[in-house]
Order: structure tokens, then C-alpha cells, then sequence
């Protein structure tokens, strides 16, 4: 990015036009006794200025207009640019008219102007560039986009370790081709290994209506009356939960008993209805009569076994009713 104003532009200045007093060889002058105080501008303002006495200039002024030119002006100029601030002493610029140099001083203030022109031609430019460059910057997109904290840093180290350790085992199993054999059979046994938990794990998993745990397996030999007797034990202590499941599981054997149902401890509960649901008659002649109170018992002991859901006592009475009506005797 090209600078508005060149620090060193009074020393350019100066070694073109000549030295001038000690205290003109300074960017920063003091201020002189009867000087008025340094004036400040920014680039626009201050290109007017120096527009104004290029034109005073250029008219040939006397004399006297050159004393009066030269107690106007203050010992420095402060100059705001959108980068910095520049002082500029018119020490110089003084001394010329104090000997009287119209000439000299007019090209100074010309070669000035030159300079400020210049800045004015690039710096909006650039500035515009790096406000554009801010908003890209600050868009949500690279909101993350920052140096990297100690745990990334951390992270990066153990990856390169690791990874350097992967090249020297490499590089170790390319020197010893039977060992590099050993360990790619047992790398893919592994694999295969792994993989093949992974599918019997998700195949066990997706109907947990299926999965039977040893506790119900042997409960299932059970009475339908042990059943029975079960689920008021459990309702009189308040386990509803517990009564509705020993509720369905007599209704089960109960229609075993019947000949309704096979004696098969393998199979769920959907696969009890299932018989019932898709026989016409069933292997007595039962299914008919059976199907609807087996329904509603299959699907009440799903919600609340299952399912995990709350059971309350109205929920237990009305099992007692399908029961009645798959041929319990309550009494």
C-alpha cells in the first residue's frame, strides 16, 4: 500500500532546494516566538490550502505581501491521513520568502501538491480494498478461521507421532516380508472379526420383542394359574407392571393348555397373535373366540413391558377381563 505523505519528504525537499536554517532541517519544528500555532488539516482540506498560496504565488506578489505570506504561516502543518498523522514544517517554505524566492517557493508548494495528489489517487483505493477484505473476513463463514489453541496443537503432535511410528513399522515390515505377512492376516481377521460383532450386534438389537432372557424362558413353564396367582401378588403391592406381564403370560399358557397355542418357548409374543390372527379356525376351533382378548392383552403388555410405560390398577382389572374371556376362571 503506497503511504498518503512520505515521512521523509521535507528532507527530499530540502535537499532539492537547499538547506535552509537548523531548525528547517527538522519534520518537526518548535514553535517561534510570534508564529501562529501549527494548523491542522486533513488530505483535502490541506491540498485547498496549498492551492490557495500556489495562486498568491503565482500572481508575483510584492514584497511586503511575501512578509505578510510568511507571518501567516504556522510553523508546521498536522496533516490526518486515514493511515497516520504527518507534520510537515514550513520552515523552508519561510526561509524562501523571507530572501524573497517566489519562484522557489511556488515550486516547492507545487511539488507538494504533487504529493498530495498522489495520495489521494491510491489511498482510497487501497482502503477500500481492506474494507472489503474486513467484510469477507467477518462473514460467518470464516468465523471459525483463527490460530490454532494447545488441544489442536496437542492433536497435531499426536498425529505426527503416530504417524511417524506407522512409517517405521512399515518400513520394518518391508524389511521382514514373513513377519509383514503375520501381521496383515491377523489385521484382517481382526477386521472381519470386528465387522461381523458389529452386524450381529445390530441384527440382535433391531426387535427387542425378540430378544427372550433367560428369567422368562423359565418362567414360561409356569401354570396358567402360577401365572395368575403371580399377577394379584403383584398388583396387591402396587407393581401393575408386573401384573399385567404375569397376566398376559397365563393367558398364553392357558390357551396352550386349550391346544389353541403350540407349546414353543421360542417364540414372542407377536408370533402368538400371529397364529391366532392368521387361522381361520385354529387347531381346535378356538381362534375365533380367542383372538380379540389375546389382542388386547398382547398389546397392553407391550406398553407397559416394553415400552417401559406407567401401568395403573385399571389397566390390571381389565387383563383380568381378557383372561375371563380367553377361558380363566377367576375364581
Amino acid at each position: 500500500m503506497k503511504q498518503s505523505l512520505l515521512p521523509g519528504l521535507i528532507l527530499l525537499l530540502t535537499s532539492v532546494y537547499g538547506t535552509a536554517s537548523s531548525g528547517g532541517q527538522n519534520a518537526v519544528s518548535s514553535r517561534a516566538p510570534g508564529l501562529p500555532v501549527a494548523a491542522t488539516y486533513d488530505i483535502a482540506s490541506f491540498g485547498s490550502e496549498l492551492q490557495r498560496l500556489d495562486v498568491l504565488l503565482r500572481d508575483k506578489p510584492s514584497g511586503a505581501k511575501l512578509a505578510d505570506l510568511r507571518k501567516s504561516l504556522p510553523p508546521s502543518w498536522n496533516v490526518h491521513s486515514p493511515e497516520q498523522t504527518y507534520t510537515i514544517s514550513t520552515e523552508l517554505l519561510r526561509a524562501q520568502l523571507d530572501a524573497r524566492s517566489a519562484d522557489k517557493a511556488a515550486a516547492w508548494i507545487e511539488l507538494l501538491q504533487g504529493e498530495i495528489k498522489t495520495s489521494q489517487s491510491n489511498v482510497p483505493t487501497s482502503f477500500a480494498a481492506h474494507g472489503e477484505l474486513d467484510h469477507i473476513l467477518a462473514s460467518p463463514e470464516f468465523a471459525g478461521v483463527r490460530p490454532p489453541g494447545p488441544l489442536q496443537l496437542f492433536r497435531a503432535r499426536i498425529l505426527a507421532w503416530l504417524e511417524k511410528m506407522f512409517l517405521k513399522l512399515f518400513k520394518a515390515m518391508g524389511q521382514h516380508p514373513i513377519g509383514a505377512e503375520i501381521l496383515f492376516w491377523v489385521l484382517l481377521i481382526a477386521g472381519v472379526a470386528f465387522v461381523a460383532l458389529w452386524i450381529f450386534r445390530f441384527l440382535s438389537s433391531r426387535d427387542s420383542m425378540s430378544r427372550l432372557n433367560p428369567k422368562s424362558l423359565m418362567a414360561r413353564t409356569r401354570t396358567w394359574q402360577e401365572w395368575l396367582r403371580n399377577a394379584r401378588q403383584a398388583a396387591s403391592g402396587g407393581d401393575f407392571r408386573e401384573a399385567v406381564h404375569s397376566a398376559y403370560w397365563a393367558g398364553i399358557a392357558r390357551l396352550e393348555d386349550r391346544g389353541a397355542l403350540p407349546r414353543d418357548r421360542t417364540k414372542t409374543p407377536r408370533e402368538y397373535l400371529r397364529i391366532v390372527t392368521t387361522s381361520p379356525s385354529g387347531p381346535t376351533g378356538l381362534a375365533g373366540d380367542v383372538r380379540e382378548p389375546l389382542t388386547a392383552l398382547t398389546s397392553r403388555m407391550e406398553r407397559t413391558w416394553y415400552a417401559n410405560r406407567r401401568a395403573v390398577s385399571e389397566d390390571f382389572i381389565d387383563s383380568l377381563r381378557q383372561l375371563e374371556a380367553l377361558g380363566c376362571p377367576l375364581e
